[in-house]
């Protein structure tokens, strides 16, 4: 991948000019199997400056895809990784370019949220245990003894077969042609958001104003996986098929585990017509208000029966 072609980029039309020729530029880097450290050093010089002149979207999008990448520009990791906690999220979980003296800064920098996401890392470092711990945060430790207790587990796991799967299945969404807004972005964003910092509860509440159905039926369409009603869900609200990834990534981890089987989910998922998952939400509120009403008429009959029995 030579300057050259970084430059001719530059050229493309629509959208912002900065978010297409950050895109463009990740998705060149990542399409080469082994980058040498000048094609590293380009990717760096053209997408830092580029950083502050993109969309919070991109941004997300660019940490996610460069989060698993061992051969990721550093500079360009570090200018990620400080940026707002729910872009950087990807990065300060899993990225490999990370050392920890690179962690301990952003810490420091950067404060507690960032922190808390830096703790569900998995580490035994000493230095970096005690720069978690000087926060004395409740959630923080919380997570600490969580990661400790997964320690033996997570060691076992083959970790270079995991990140090479994940490294293709989000290469190939960077280079799929759905890249781009959802009918309602910011909806996305939050969603987004809540999802990835593993707010679970935000999450629910945030889906069940959206479908506009109760936290019951919500929680039971989340379930606790890829589901046909979770992407009919999806759908109906007008969620590209890159925001409906990131999402089920957040929940559930990592549910696409090679790229046959992510071409799969976003080929089957542009097939859904949205008016038609609308109709089906809208069957969903029905059937919860009939079920509401049943209860209610059951309860006034019973209120019924039990007046009617202390006047006899």
């Amino acid at each position: 991948m030579k300057y050259p072609e970084f430059r001719a980029l530059e050229d493309r039309s629509g959208g912002s000019k900065a978010d297409d020729l950050l895109t463009a530029s990740i998705t060149a880097f990542c399409s080469v199997a082994r980058p040498a450290k000048s094609d590293a050093q380009q990717l760096e010089d053209l997408a830092v400056p580029l950083l502050p002149l993109t969309s919070p979207r991109v941004r997300r999008h660019a940490a996610a895809v460069l989060s698993e990448l061992p051969h990721a520009p550093h500079r360009l990791i570090m200018a990620l990784a400080e940026d707002d906690v729910d872009i950087s999220a990807p990065i300060l979980l899993r990225s490999p370019v990370l050392k920890t003296g690179d962690l301990i800064d952003i810490i420091r920098r950067k404060g507690l949220g960032h922190a808390r996401a830096i703790a569900r890392r998995t580490t035994s470092d000493p230095l970096l245990l005690d720069a978690l711990h000087s926060f004395d945060d409740p959630a923080l430790e919380r997570t600490l003894a969580f990661q400790v207790s997964t320690d033996v587990e997570t060691a076992a796991a083959p970790e270079s077969e995991r990140l090479r799967e994940t490294r293709q299945a989000l290469r190939e969404l960077m280079l799929s042609t759905d890249i781009g807004q959802s009918d309602d972005q910011a909806l996305a964003d939050r969603l987004i958001d809540a999802a990835l910092l593993d707010q679970t509860t935000q999450f629910q509440e945030e889906f069940a104003r959206a479908l506009d159905l109760s936290m019951e039926s919500t929680v039971r369409i989340i379930g606790h996986g890829l589901n046909a009603e979770l992407t009919i869900a999806f759908a109906s609200l007008g969620l590209s098929a890159e925001a409906s990834h990131l999402i089920l990534t957040g929940l559930f981890g990592l549910v696409h585990k090679d790229l046959h089987s992510l071409r799969l989910f976003i080929q089957s998922y542009r097939q859904i017509d949205q008016e038609k998952a609308r109709a089906t939400v809208a069957r969903w509120k029905i059937q919860e208000n009939s079920a509401a009403l049943r209860q209610k008429l059951r309860e006034m009959a019973k209120d019924v029966e039990n007046t009617a029995r202390k006047v006899s």
